[in-house]
This record gives structure tokens, sequence and C-alpha cells, in this order.
């Protein structure tokens, strides 16, 4: 089996690794910041008693739901598992963030920007609230209520897919046995 080097995993200058991370942390941290004033700002209001805010009228309505499950209410019966998964899950997508710093795809550097940021920020729902706080409510279609982290897990694992469709290439199989003989 062949060893990993993970100093191959980073750029030579430190710097730039850190810069590089430095910018995508800033821009997950905007997408999260964003995601949880609108939960504030637009759900808490409408949670207190607020009436619904009409956006356009049967097309698109900011509503609060409580949602204790997954995407479309699914396993509500499960809020520690889930918060349990939702953890490890940002966590896996933080190291693979980190540890991919060198592939400069957009497609991927944007798909686990959003995804981490979604991640996060129905986890601290669910620490804060026991429950995600979703409020938009596309009611011309009758789609589930969801939120921006919601959206940015949607957008980031439909960019995911974009990347590696198109994009990732594993290594060469015949290169990589080529490899290991001359090694021997």
């Amino acid at each position: 089996m062949k060893k990993i080097d993970v100093r191959n995993l980073f750029y030579d200058n430190p710097a730039k690794t850190l810069t590089v991370l430095a910018v995508e942390f800033l821009l997950t941290g905007l997408y999260l910041a964003v995601d949880l004033l609108t939960k504030h700002f637009i759900y808490m209001p409408i949670a207190a008693g607020a009436d619904d805010i009409v956006v356009w009228d049967g097309v698109v309505r900011f509503v609060a739901v409580e949602n204790t499950g997954a995407s479309f209410g699914m396993f509500s019966d499960a809020p520690v598992i889930l918060t349990v998964i939702g953890f490890v899950t940002a966590a896996i997508m933080l190291s693979v963030q980190i540890f991919s710093v060198k592939i400069r795809n957009g497609w991927l550097r944007a798909a686990l920007i959003l995804m981490i940021a979604g991640a996060i920020g129905n986890l601290v729902d669910r620490f804060m609230f026991g429950y995600v706080r979703d409020w938009f409510y596309f009611e011309l279609i009758d789609f589930a209520v969801f939120n921006l982290a919601d959206s940015g897990l949607t957008v980031g694992c439909v960019l995911l897919l974009i990347y590696v469709v198109f994009f990732y290439r594993p290594a060469d199989k015949k290169k990589t046995q080529a490899g290991d003989a001359e090694e021997r």
C-alpha cells in the first residue's frame, strides 16, 4: 500500500495554504452568518406570533416551521442521531476542505464552502433550539419549508456532483501500478 505524504497535500509556501484556507473560511462564515441572521430576523418574529410575510402572493411566503427532522421532516423522531450525523459530516467536510486545498477547482471549493456553512447553520439550530428553524415556503408548488442552510447543502451537493462527474480524475491505475513496480 502506498503511503500518503501529507506535505504534498499543501502548498510549499505555508502562507499560501493559510491564505487560501482563510479566504474559504471567511466565505463559509459569511454564508453561515447570513443564514443565522435570516433565521433571527425572519423566522423569530413569525414564530413569536407575527403574521407570515407574503413575498409574492400564492408563490413565496416566509413562515415559521420547527423541523426536528432532516429533509422534508424525515427522521423527526431522531434529533440526537441527526445532530451526531450533522456534526460528523461537517467535520469530515471541513477535513476534506483543508486537505484538498491544492485542488483549485471552483466547483469543488464552492461545494465545500456551501455544504460546511449549511451543516454548521443547521447544527447551531439543533444545539440552541433542539430543532432547525425553517422559514422559506415556495407555496406555488407546495414545496417543503426550508432555510438558507438547507439551500447551501443542496446547491453544494449539486456542485460536488458536477465536480465529480466532469472534473475529478482519479490517478491512472496503469501509471500507479507502473510507479509501484519501479519503487520495488
